[in-house]
């Protein structure tokens, strides 16, 4: 039995020395497995074991335990004090010799006569006897605790959490295969080491899709790890607290990792001490004070997902009332609304949760600062403010670095707290200049730790100003170093390596980041490393790790991880040209509040993103405001792909009919940041460039960067589809197409497959025309329903002739085929053509489909 070997030989030896044993965990703990097993080792050596369960239902039936395991026969009497003397005759007769012994699963829901002969047989015989009870319930000397004047000698065998490696054992064995590593962390964090709430959580997702098996090979997550279906045995666990304790329970889970001065403002001693004997909470030592959480973190998800919303807005008020003194501009979202609804009403009620879920930690944190201002209080209340944006949190974020002492903690936390100071300055305020300068200065008074403003000042400055010389040497980690120092240089590391192109290097890096912290929750890093992958051609890898951690955020309401990887996510969107699903990302992301500058670029990536959305959709005042919130910040350009204003300006161009101009704008900036060392994003930048606008001398340009950094093996195949199309070699535009589809670019792949079938069109090559044509078919086929982007960058409008405008224009106002013919005065076979061919440039598979991609038509007007 896995993780338990030492406990079942430690019980064994008790019984095998004729002393009796509790069996004492939570529920899911594997006491019954533990009892079975226990079990049939003494029979191995030749003990008689005799099993009694205990049924809740039947606890005020006298003998109904004892009749059901049919250890002992019941005679029909009518005096009960008759039925205990021959029952307990009976068991005394079966007690034949030392190898004998009673097991009593579930004790806890035995009738209490059947409890009071066994007792009787085990102090009239010695008879050991093993029993499982539940954890938290108090020990006592009846199920239903009534006094007795002696208590037999016991001893207690605790079902403890499995270890992570035992769990992963337990669960690869149950699923008949290994789990992806970060998968199994995740189940084992989520569960806690409870192995009976990690297999239903298995058996859940599993059902739902959320496990899967990759290629026949790992078991992966690919969603959120909750269900539904969790709800019973959640449920289950919570049963036995009263009312006030599973409201205190809740509490705690809202408020998150805490200190017990804060908890105790909100919970009494009396309901804290139950819950810790539950095992429902637990506290943990801190450097300054101690903490207290919910375990395992399942029931922090079971109530996240709770429909009930009356009760949340209840103790959400509560916590105001409480706490409110120290934020008092803070105010509850009512926005819960049925949990059960639509797509939209969903995305709204994740929405309003993460708002909701950031004040109510603002809140908490607010009030753990202004009673202690230290660095660590301070490091906590400012990672929550610079989540809420630069407006509404400037002033807060400027009070607490003004009223902290930095030297008020640990070293860490001084490192961590300057580290924030600085990132503040250079991505909050843009003053990257005293940002380094900060982070020079104090680097030396934190001895090693003070790598870790090393690491950050090296960030700094790959993103506003170039990718420093020599920076791996900077960089460099050591084993003598913290374990937090050297995350911090290898995170640092990482980013810088992506900026610079060198992503297989990055791969290294990120996987020695795994490695050396697998429990760490790193969302700027895994987002970064997954945009990564689907450069180099990994789509389904990056992808499937930046749909998980956007699951995970969405799971824990962490509004920080949310943003870093919904950026991710939206470049995943771009590359794919999934419009639909780029669109339902971008509108939950958008409406989380304001956008804020950290984690750093995924504010500008969330709203570029949207401006190219927009102007692909036509939406012209959509992208303007978008734009023009990116113009009035004056937001710096970073160096990762997309994190620069010009992708936005270049969007309201190719609008206003200035592709010509819109090119120059992508690629003024894209030579910009090649400067800067910033490879990967001008290396896209350019490509985007020639898209708009073809241009000889700069297509040459942009394969010689293309081959001096091919780790982006994903642009290097856009650049020879570009190059195809500029010279009009239609097999080589071919040969690319397959390679973009190979790479997931769907939407790229559809476009050059339909550009090569003109090309063959026109050079009479039919067959080879018919082939192109098929393949686009054989690729759309892949994907029903779904709307992807071929045009790109030219505009709706530019991919059309003028005839094809005109269709498009009165197909998306509702007329049918028929109707256009009559109004042109043209055949309907002729209408038939250009519909075909409209939405095949187009990208979409249907007439329903044209009309939500081109709205009322006014973008071809």
């Amino acid at each position: 039995m896995k993780g338990r070997d030492r406990s079942l030989a430690k019980a064994q030896s008790l019984v095998e020395s004729g002393l009796s044993v509790d069996v004492v965990g939570s529920r899911g703990s594997g006491r019954t497995a533990f009892m079975q097993a226990l079990a049939e080792r003494l029979e191995e050596n030749s003990w008689t074991v005799r099993r009694v369960r205990g049924v809740a239902s039947l606890k005020q039936n006298p003998f109904a335990a004892i009749a059901l395991s049919g250890i002992a026969e019941l005679t029909p009497t009518r005096r009960i004090d008759a039925v205990i003397e021959d029952v307990g005759r009976q068991l005394t007769e079966q007690v034949t010799n030392a190898r004998c012994a009673y097991f009593l699963d579930d004790w806890d829901d035995l009738d209490e006569v059947s409890w009071g002969v066994i007792e009787y047989v085990r102090r009239t015989t010695g008879v050991p006897i093993v029993i499982s009870r539940l954890q938290g319930l108090r020990a006592r000397h009846t199920p239903s605790g009534l006094p007795s004047s002696t208590l037999s000698p016991t001893y207690v065998i605790d079902m403890l959490p499995l270890r992570f490696e035992d769990l992963d054992a337990v669960m690869s064995e149950y699923l008949g295969a290994s789990l992806e590593s970060g998968t199994s962390r995740r189940l084992y964090t989520k569960t806690g080491g409870n192995v009976g709430l990690a297999l239903s959580l298995i058996d859940a997702t599993v059902r739902e899709g959320r496990l899967v098996q990759i290629d026949g090979n790992l078991w992966t997550a690919t969603g959120e790890l909750w269900s539904p279906a969790l709800r019973a045995v959640m449920e289950m666990h919570l049963e036995s607290l009263d009312p006030a304790s599973r409201d205190a329970l809740e509490t705690i889970a809202m408020v998150g990792l805490v200190d017990v001065e804060t908890v105790r403002t909100l919970v009494d001693w009396p309901t804290l001490e139950l819950l810790e004997e539950r095992a429902m909470i637990a506290f943990a030592q801190g450097t300054r004070s101690n903490y207290v959480s919910v375990v395992p973190p399942l029931f922090t998800s079971y109530f996240r997902h709770d429909p009930l919303s009356a009760r949340r807005i209840r103790l959400t008020e509560k916590i105001l009332s409480t706490l409110g003194s120290a934020s008092s501009n803070l105010e509850l979202d009512h926005i819960w609304n049925d949990a059960n609804s639509g797509g939209e009403k969903q995305d709204a009620l994740f929405a309003g949760m993460l708002r909701e879920s950031l004040k109510t930690r603002q809140l908490v944190a607010a009030y753990e600062w202004e009673k202690n201002p230290n660095v660590h209080t301070a490091n906590a209340y400012v990672d929550i403010l610079t989540q809420a944006g630069v407006a509404a949190s400037g002033p807060s974020i400027e009070r607490v670095f003004s009223e902290t002492d930095g030297r008020s903690g640990d070293i860490a936390s001084r490192a961590e707290y300057y580290a924030k100071r600085a990132d503040w300055l250079a991505y909050g305020l843009g003053q990257v200049d005293e940002a380094v300068t900060f982070l020079e200065s104090h680097a030396r008074e934190l001895s090693s730790h003070g790598r870790m403003l090393d690491a950050r000042r090296i960030s700094i400055l790959a993103d506003f100003r170039s990718v420093p010389a020599g920076f791996e040497i900077v960089l460099e980690v050591t084993d003598d170093l913290p374990v937090p120092v050297q995350t911090a240089l290898l995170e640092a590391q990482l980013r810088v390596l992506i900026i610079a192109g060198r992503l297989v290097d990055g791969n290294r890096v990120y996987e020695e980041l795994r490695r050396l912290d697998p429990q760490g929750e790193r969302a700027s890093a895994r987002s970064v490393q997954g945009i990564s992958l689907l450069a180099q051609g990994a789509f389904e890898a990056g992808s499937r790790d930046l749909n998980n951690g956007l699951d995970e955020a969405r799971g824990n309401l962490d509004i920080h991880a949310f943003r870093a990887f919904a950026g991710g996510m939206a470049y995943a969107h771009l590359h794919s040209g999934d419009m639909r699903a780029h669109g339902e990302l971008l509108d939950v992301a958008l409406s989380t509040g304001e956008l804020a500058p950290v984690p750093p670029g995924s504010r500008t990536s969330i709203l570029v993103s949207a401006c190219i959305l927009a102007a692909a959709r036509g939406q012209v005042a959509l992208c303007n405001k978008y734009a023009a919130l990116l113009r009035s910040e004056n937001t710096a350009d970073l160096a990762l792909p997309g994190q620069s204003a010009a992708w936005a300006e270049a969007q309201v161009e190719i609008l206003e009919g200035e592709s010509g101009n819109a090119a120059d704008t992508i690629w003024d900036a894209s030579a910009e940041l090649r400067e800067r060392g910033a490879v990967f994003a001008a290396q896209l930048g350019m490509l985007a460039s020639l898209e708009m606008k073809m241009d000889e001398a700069r297509l040459t340009e942009t394969l010689a960067l293309l081959e001096q950094h091919p780790d982006t093996v994903v642009l290097g195949a856009q650049g020879r589809y570009l190059s195809a199309a500029a010279r009009g070699d239609a097999n080589e535009m071919l040969a690319a197409a397959d390679v973009l589809a190979k790479h997931h670019r769907i939407g790229m792949a559809a476009s050059a497959y339909g550009r090569a079938a003109d090309l063959f069109a026109e050079d009479q090559k039919l067959d080879l025309r018919d082939e192109a044509l098929l393949s686009e078919r054989k690729l759309r086929t892949q994907y029903p329903g779904r709307t992807f982007n071929t045009t790109r960058f030219g505009g709706l409008g530019t991919a059309l002739s003028k005839r094809e405008k005109e269709v498009a224009s009165l197909a998306v106002n509702g007329l049918s085929n028929h109707e256009i013919a009559t109004r042109l005065v043209v055949s309907v076979r002729t209408v038939d053509s250009h519909m075909y061919r409209i939405m095949r440039k187009l990208g979409v598979p249907s007439r329903d489909a044209l009309g939500a991609k081109l709205g009322s038509g006014d973008l071809l007007n």
